[in-house]
Parts: structure tokens; C-alpha cells; sequence
């Protein structure tokens, strides 16, 4: 049996498949699990994203916090906004306990428009709100259901710099309100342009001025990244030369996304041993 290119160059498929970022996964659990809300500022592709979903994974396990991811790059105004919103609140919740339930049911009380992909079969929601008013009143309610069940919620929203682009301009403000009032919900602001995601938070000026504890994603040390290569090619019965992971290290510069592809093409070859000449190739 093939096995799988341990080196991905999208999503998460676990911690087997995931390097390093030791101290920043501690610290975001810290955070977490201390509800302090999160400005998170990393470049495109450096892995921003599979560090939240790994964190989510291990929190996962003991059941203390329900998380609840949001990806708005794709919105062009508010009530985007609010749809995958709610999609993504009802699908964290499983359908079969009581909390599941009482979601679920309170969600179907805003009469959303449900529909469902024909080749995952996983719900999708829609509001037909025709004002900004309606769309706000719609995120307070979805707000205030989580908040009322008492359990610690922590609901990452990706590329949040996007709301910068909505017409609907004071749409920090609708969010900053609500994020005061909340309880139980502890949020993580990710963003990949760090000239919008710094206008944001910390620009006097605007709503969410220091709200938020900011946290910054770097490169992986070299170090790491090369134990990493090495360790999931020799498991895979692969030699690779010392010289050849030093040369990947330092072409790509360590981002994420690029030292990930190159070794993903490289392990594609199917070589037994790889050179540096290999590499340069």
C-alpha cells in the first residue's frame, strides 16, 4: 500500500503530519484557555491556519472548550458574514446532545434557509435579511445562544482583515459590541495582511483598539524544520543528505508553504537517496 506524501501543502491532517511550532501552540492554548481574545497576525501560507486547527485538535480532547472555526476570506459584506457564521456554529455541535440540540433548534428559529452539498452532505445556512439592521440582529441572536449554555466557547475567525472591504462600514463596531458582551466565547482574529489586520487593532481611531492581545507567526528554526524533513523521509525508507535539507532550508527561507511544496515534489520523485545535486535539479 502507497503511503501518503507526508508533506503537506494544504490543511491539517494531524499532529503526525505537523512541524514544530511547540511554544506557539502552548501559548494559544494558554490563551485560550485563559479567554483572552487573540489578534493574530502571520504572512499568507506560513501556516497561521494549521497551527489554530491543531491547537482545536488538542483541545478537543478533553471536552473543556467547543471550537468553532470561520474562514470569511470569500465574503464580500456583512451578511456573508453572518451565513458562515452560523453554518459553521451549527456543524460544531453534534446533533445528538442536549446542547447540540438546544443550537440547532435556536438557530431554526431565525427561519434560515438550509441547504446541504451534494457530495459531503454537510448543512449550509442563509438568512434572508434585506438590511444591515436585520443581518446585526441576526448575529447578536447566534451570539447570545452560545453565550447563554455556559461553556467555554473559542471561535476563530480566518482572514478577518476582509471585513475592511464590506460596504457596510461600521461592521468592527456591530462585532466589538457584541465581543463586550459576551461571557463564555473567546475569539481569535487571524488575519495574513498585517498592514489591514494592524489598522484594525491598533489604530486609536477604531473599535477593536486594543482589545485584543496581538500574537505574531514566524518562520520555523532551521533546526526544526531540518529534523523534520529528515525524520519523514527516513520513515518512509528515504535517505536525503544533510547538505540537500540545508539547501531547502535556506532556498525556501523556511516559509511554510514553499519549503512544504519543494519537499512534497522532491518525495514525489520516489528517489531512495537524495542528493544535494538532486535537489539543485
Amino acid at each position: 500500500m502507497k503511503k501518503n506524501n507526508p508533506f503537506l501543502i494544504s490543511g491539517y491532517k494531524g499532529e503526525a503530519y505537523f512541524c514544530d511550532r511547540e511554544k506557539e501552540t502552548d501559548k494559544l492554548i494558554n490563551y485560550i484557555k485563559n479567554q483572552v481574545n487573540i489578534s493574530f497576525f502571520a504572512y499568507r501560507r506560513l501556516g497561521k491556519t494549521g497551527l489554530v486547527k491543531h491547537v482545536f485538535q488538542k483541545l478537543s480532547a478533553d471536552k473543556k472548550v467547543i471550537c468553532i472555526y470561520v474562514d470569511i476570506l470569500g465574503t464580500t459584506e456583512l451578511s456573508g458574514f453572518t451565513n458562515l457564521l452560523a453554518t459553521s456554529v451549527y456543524n460544531a455541535f453534534p446533533k445528538s446532545n442536549s446542547i447540540g440540540k438546544k443550537i440547532i433548534k435556536a438557530i431554526q428559529s431565525l427561519r434560515p434557509v438550509i441547504t446541504f452539498d451534494e457530495f459531503t452532505g454537510n448543512p449550509s445556512i442563509s438568512f434572508d435579511t434585506t438590511n444591515v439592521q436585520q443581518t446585526q440582529s441576526t448575529i447578536e441572536q447566534i451570539f447570545y445562544f452560545l453565550d447563554e449554555q455556559n461553556i467555554q466557547i473559542s471561535l476563530a475567525i480566518d482572514e478577518f482583515q476582509q471585513v475592511l472591504e464590506y460596504p457596510e462600514k461600521n461592521t468592527e463596531a456591530i462585532l466589538r459590541t457584541q465581543m463586550q458582551q459576551l461571557q463564555n466565547i473567546q475569539f481569535i482574529f487571524c488575519g495574513s495582511n498585517p498592514k489591514m489586520m494592524h489598522e484594525i487593532f491598533n489604530s486609536a481611531k477604531r473599535p477593536f483598539f486594543a482589545s485584543c492581545t496581538p500574537m505574531h507567526l514566524g518562520y520555523i528554526p532551521h533546526e526544526k524544520y531540518k529534523n523534520f524533513i529528515e525524520v519523514n523521509f527516513t520513515q518512509n525508507k528515504r535517505k536525503i543528505e544533510q547538505q540537500a535539507i540545508d539547501f531547502i532550508c535556506d532556498w525556501t527561507m523556511r516559509h511554510t508553504y514553499y519549503t512544504q511544496y519543494f519537499c512534497n515534489f522532491i518525495y514525489a520523485l520516489n528517489f531512495k537517496t537524495i542528493e544535494l545535486d538532486t535537489v539543485h535539479e
